[in-house]
């Protein structure tokens, strides 16, 4: 007798971070590629070769009006 497989879920590889509309209406983040130190704005990509496209500010922003969620770059540097 063989049990049934059952294929994993899949779900996304970005992990996005739930953010409290009043800290996000409060203070200053930094949180798009256009504001890390690792982002090339000449040739619009990451230095340390990241797809940034999901972490531009003009996605970040709409994707936080839509759902309330960042997906947040953990290497992210600023100077």
């Amino acid at each position: 007798m063989s049990k049934a497989f059952t294929a994993k879920k899949l779900r996304g590889s970005i992990k996005r971070d739930k953010i409290n509309p009043a800290d996000y209406l409060k203070y200053d983040f930094r949180f798009s590629c256009e504001d890390c130190s690792h982002f090339c704005s000449q040739a619009q990509s990451c230095t340390i070769g990241y797809e940034s496209k999901w972490h531009r500010k003009e996605f970040q922003t709409y994707e936080y009006e839509l759902a309330g969620h960042m997906a947040l770059c953990r290497f992210q540097e600023i100077d």
